[in-house]
């Protein structure tokens, strides 16, 4: 290792220690651009000159000539020659983290990285790309641990994947073209990977201490993935009881078994561990599955933050959601750094059921409920789960289809009473009764250890307030691809206009913040099933559509009666309620 000072001695180092190591990544600083590379012997005819921000490997060790160290290197271009390391304190070269030459760049042990030198602060994103929202921004001299990277060949970036020394995590780039290098590495370490997985159990969440550098939390659900430093120790305890009911019967690690809870495992070098915890007892229930599979109501790739606020209902704080997608994210108070705009972007159902249409302009505006066929225990055989999703700007579905979990439903909005787009989400018992589909009870959805979104926990933190928000919590991850989007239904109330006449595409306004209406939630909703076309009113509309489709099996509203014909019971039905509903908000 050759070291070139410069007088400084603060903690930030302008002392820059170049690797001579054959197979180390070196990369190009901004004073170092237009970096010449000479042929066969350090002080040979240049073969061309290289723009800061490129990275290349070290051949061999460094020899001295005409005034500079100059290294033995190998560029992405293939050109292979002696390049200057610097001068008189300035760098040229500095040593970056991984092997190989880009676009191939690998990350097979772990590297402490410092911001810097061409860095006054790095933004840390939710992502590997600048499409993904800053989580925040790290000064120079920054240090953490890099442990994964991601070759954006459309961009020529390389990214990492970094836990910081404040515990923040989340994804840098490493260089860029032109400008020069934004990561140095300071060390390299082995690192160990911890494979998990459940069996017995539709889900189940593991206390791990201390965390790691992938997810920084002490609870984690299964399966996941941990990368720790190799060298310490972990500890994982699994729960005695899942949320489901089943109980703890062992851990197997690589194929040993253990029947204590916790299990403490030493990380001596670099190695893979699998291990996998065993439940067994009862199979689990209807009612638990449905509770721990509701899938996030948002598509892959989105990431929406949960909160809450005193006085949203009645029956408590915990008892129903607002969400906004999450521009970024922190695994501590205050969680995010902005919002994305979320007006019309497509709403998922949350598990399989009947979706109903239907509008109150001044509480929920435009809300589905998405009633399911899962009986919550202790209550009649007409009662059901249902999930229902307010404030929408358009509905997706003709009002009482049957849909599949991950299924586009309606178009987020601010309908009602809101202050700002943003989904509100709840879930209820829903009582069958005749015609008449009656919202009763609230389950409490917040802090829930049975519930899970896509296999989340759903959380908020009351020592947690965002100005406009309330209490906010962890953002949860949309895992359920997009696919085709139906045509918009336009509903009774009139859509929120959305600033800027933003829609689908996604558009990224850091100063935009909703905040949140204190409107009270009713306690019980009476939706008329014969109001076929939910229009709120039972009319001759509703009639004609039943008559249509007379005597068919049917996915739609007219099977008033869900019994999969349209009939005379149907048509009895709507009947006797021809007139409910008109001059009135459902």
């Amino acid at each position: 290792m050759h070291r070139i000072c410069g007088l400084g001695v603060s903690l930030t180092l302008l002392c820059v220690a170049v690797a001579q190591t054959s197979g180390t990544r070196v990369g190009v600083t901004a004073a170092g651009n237009n970096l010449i590379v000479r042929r066969q012997v350090p002080c040979g005819t240049p073969i061309g000159t290289l723009s800061s921000g490129v990275g290349g490997v070290v051949l061999g060790s460094s020899q001295f000539c005409e005034g500079h160290y100059r290294l033995p290197t190998r560029w992405p271009n293939g050109w292979e020659g002696w390049t200057a390391i610097g001068t008189g304190g300035t760098s040229y070269l500095v040593t970056l983290a991984g092997r190989s030459v880009f676009p191939n760049v690998t990350a097979p042990e772990a590297y402490l990285v410092r911001v810097g030198p061409d860095a006054t602060s790095l933004n840390v994103r939710t992502g590997p790309g600048t499409q993904f929202g800053v989580i925040t921004s790290k000064p120079a001299g920054s240090v953490g641990w890099a442990f994964e990277v991601h070759n954006n060949t459309s961009s020529n970036t390389v990214w990492w994947k970094i836990r910081w020394s404040d515990g923040v995590i989340g994804w840098s780039a490493e260089s860029m073209l032109g400008a020069g290098v934004y990561l140095t590495m300071v060390q390299v370490q082995t690192k160990t990977t911890l494979n998990l997985q459940a069996s017995g159990t539709s889900g189940v969440s593991v206390q791990v201490s201390p965390a790691d550098l992938n997810i920084g939390a002490p609870n984690v659900t299964l399966p996941a993935t941990l990368v720790y430093l190799s060298g310490g120790s972990v500890s994982l305890t699994a729960p005695e009881i899942a949320f489901d009911g089943a109980r703890f019967v062992r851990w197997e690690v690589n194929g040993t078994s253990y029947s204590t809870r916790t299990i403490s495992l030493q990380l001596l070098s670099s190695q893979v561990f699998n291990l996998r915890v065993v439940y067994s007892g009862s199979p689990p229930t209807d009612e638990n599955q449905f509770l721990s599979g509701l899938v996030a109501p948002w598509p892959a790739g989105q990431l929406y933050q949960p909160s809450t606020y005193d006085g949203h209902t009645r029956s408590g704080v915990e008892f129903a959601v607002d969400f906004n997608r999450a521009s970024g994210a922190r695994s501590t108070c205050n969680y995010v750094t902005g919002w994305l705009e979320d007006c019309n972007r497509p709403m998922l159902a949350s598990h399989r059921g009947r979706v109903f249409n239907r509008s109150n302009c001044g509480g929920y505006g435009n809300y589905v409920v998405v009633v399911s066929s899962v009986r919550p225990s202790g209550t009649p055989e007409n009662t059901f789960y249902a999930t229902l999703y307010a404030h929408l700007n358009y509905f997706l579905q003709q009002n009482g289809t049957v849909v599949e979990a991950g299924t586009p439903i309606g178009r987020l909005g601010s309908t009602g009473y809101s202050t700002g787009p943003h989904l509100h989400y709840e879930l209820r018992h829903a009582t069958l009764s005749g015609s008449t589909l009656t919202l009763g009870t609230l389950v409490r959805i917040l802090n829930n250890p049975r519930i899970r979104l896509s296999g989340q926990p759903l959380q908020v933190d009351f020592n947690c307030r965002v100005q406009g928000l309330g209490y906010v919590g962890s953002p949860i991850s949309g895992t359920v691809a997009l696919g085709n989007v139906p045509a918009n239904i336009q509903p009774p109330c009139a859509p929120y206009n959305c600033p800027g006449g933003i829609t689908d595409e996604l558009e990224d306004i850091p100063d935009y913040s909703p905040s949140r209406s204190e409107a009270e939630i009713p306690l019980t909703l009476t939706l008329y099933l014969s109001d076929v076309d939910g229009s709120g009113c039972v009319d001759e509309t509703d009639l004609l559509q039943l008559l249509q489709h007379f005597g068919q099996t049917w996915n739609g509203g007219e099977d008033i009666n869900w019994d999969g014909i349209v009939d005379d019971v149907d048509l009895l039905l709507l009947l006797q309620d021809i007139g409910r509903g008109c001059g009135t908000e459902q």
